[in-house]
């Protein structure tokens, strides 16, 4: 609830701190400060203790009226700002005076927009401690006002080592402490001293990570350096054999490169990237799988990963839910060139009409394309299907947004890439470790990607692999050979099917 006019906080302090996102999750387990007669209303006489229970409580018009009819010039503040949600150019309320801050005041003042909310609170970081809310109070309530309408929540930033390593400054709490105290077996681990640089975390770790279930055993993966000093590590903790082949993927070459390219740091201790435990990981196989991902699911729902440790690059989970949604009419194309318009093409083999229609525009400035296909493009189904069934993760981390036309998938935006050849038949070309991924993926979903060719992935600038026709995803099963004539579609390389049966 300020103006912007603080660009460049960031580097303003004489000891540079590092600032992160946290999620909501997180916002709402904080505990909002004791205070005056301003603080006690927005905590029902200090009978609310954390922002969750404040929310809930005036999302009831009810409260609202309760409170409507205690307000007063010396305690109003605080509950105006919070039905003001973020408002450009307000006044310190030191030199303003509390009794000025009415709601008159703050209508006369222009709402925010979303974007302008966003840059607002990554330019200028929060004051808040260790789960705990005693400075920044009224963008604190700002924040629990769009909550209360139902509106999204903005990420704030706060100092990293606030969220979760250090107590809270003013009174030596430590309210919320590390995540990786969730993974159990850690301290037995600790208890080898070795060094946390020479193996990394893996499998359902990152699970208990994300606050998600307990991990039964804790399984890593030790460098070869590690390897020979034939350590006894304590039961419980699994040490998978060397250079396990499951662990090929993404392009790993074996333990040692898995440890030093293909890790996340989470406190001191490396984590395998989630991908290529949710690559591998069955959806439906058993009731645990099942309710693992019903969880996995609601995580992202909660849009937990945007905030730290989770605000990793999203290539690294290598899931559906980490890509940003945009509706179609939020997309201004007027300005990009055009690559590929068949936007109206439909063809009729002998087999009936087949919907082809797409475009494809080159967003130079912000290095993208953007794929839009016509309602009733063959393929839209497969793409659903293909985003939701797995087959996909970890091998598109050029994709960045989904684009809906209200509820319906209409296209996607991918990052620019390399691509890999000029001619589909240079398969020689796809890197061996990624083919062996796309195999392994289709096997396990029992899906194909029928159009496997060096023309379909690109290289990124970051050194990643990625799929590009996303939508070029069948069902293996009986009616594969029919579906793909009715589509016009032809498998490539043509061994593809034997390839996935064989891998």
């Amino acid at each position: 609830m300020t103006q912007i006019k603080t660009a460049g906080l960031f580097n303003t302090n004489k000891i540079e701190k590092k600032y992160s996102p946290i999620s909501l999750e997180y916002f709402l387990d904080m505990e909002l400060a004791m205070g005056g007669e301003g603080k006690l209303i927005m905590k029902d006489g200090g009978k609310l203790k954390t922002i969750r229970e404040i929310v809930e409580y005036f999302s009831h018009q009810e409260n609202l009226n309760k409170v409507e009819k205690q307000l007063n010039p010396k305690n109003w503040q605080y509950y105006n700002c919070m039905l003001a949600e973020f408002r450009h150019n307000v006044a310190d309320h030191h030199a303003l005076g509390w009794e000025n801050m009415t709601k008159e005041y703050y209508g006369s003042l222009d709402l925010m927009t979303d974007p302008e909310i966003e840059q607002f609170l990554k330019e200028v970081p929060i004051e808040f401690h260790n789960g705990f809310v005693k400075h920044s109070y009224h963008r604190a309530c700002s924040m629990i006002g769009r909550l209360i309408k139902g509106k999204s929540y903005i990420p704030f930033y706060m100092e990293t080592n606030q969220i979760f390593k250090d107590p809270t400054k003013h009174d030596n709490i430590h309210r919320i402490k590390p995540l990786t105290n969730r993974v159990r077996l850690l301290e037995q681990l600790d208890e080898l001293g070795i060094d946390k640089d020479e193996y990394c975390l893996t499998q359902s770790s990152i699970l208990s990570l994300m606050g998600l279930r307990n991990n039964n055993d804790l399984d890593i993966i030790i460098s070869s350096k590690l390897r020979k000093q034939s350590l006894k590590f304590p039961r419980g903790v699994e040490v998978f054999p060397p250079n396990i082949s499951k662990f090929n993927y993404f392009g790993a070459n074996g333990d040692d490169d898995l440890i030093e390219n293909y890790c996340i740091e989470i406190n001191g201790y490396k984590f395998l990237e989630p991908r290529f435990y949710f690559a591998r990981k069955s959806i439906n196989e058993t009731p645990k799988d099942i309710n693992d991902w019903k969880l996995i699911k609601e995580f992202f729902k909660k849009e937990n990963h945007k905030g730290y440790p989770f605000n990793f690059d999203s290539y690294k989970w290598g899931l559906i839910p980490t890509w940003d949604k945009i509706q179609l009419n939020n997309i201004n194309v007027k300005d990009l060139d055009i690559i590929i318009d068949k936007y109206e093409r439909v063809l009729d083999e002998g087999t009936g009409p087949c919907n082809l229609g797409r475009v494809v525009y080159h967003d130079k400035v912000n290095k993208k394309f953007i794929k839009i296909f016509h309602p009733g493009y063959c393929r839209l189904d497969n793409l659903n299907e293909a985003l939701e069934s797995g087959v996909l993760n970890g091998l598109c981390p050029a994709l960045t947004n989904l684009i809906y036309n209200d509820n319906q998938l209409i296209g996607y935006i991918c990052e620019e890439g390399h691509m890999l050849a000029e001619h589909a038949y240079e398969m020689d070309k796809i890197p061996n470790n990624f083919m062996m991924t796309v195999l392994r993926n289709c096997e396990r979903r029992q899906k194909i990607f029928y159009d496997l060719v060096p023309i379909n992935i690109i290289k990124l600038n970051n050194g990643q692999y990625s799929l590009i026709d996303l939508e070029s995803v069948y069902n293996i099963d009986d009616n594969l050979l029919n579906n793909l004539a009715k589509d016009v579609a032809t498998i490539k390389p043509k061994n593809l099917l034997e390839l996935i049966k064989n891998i």
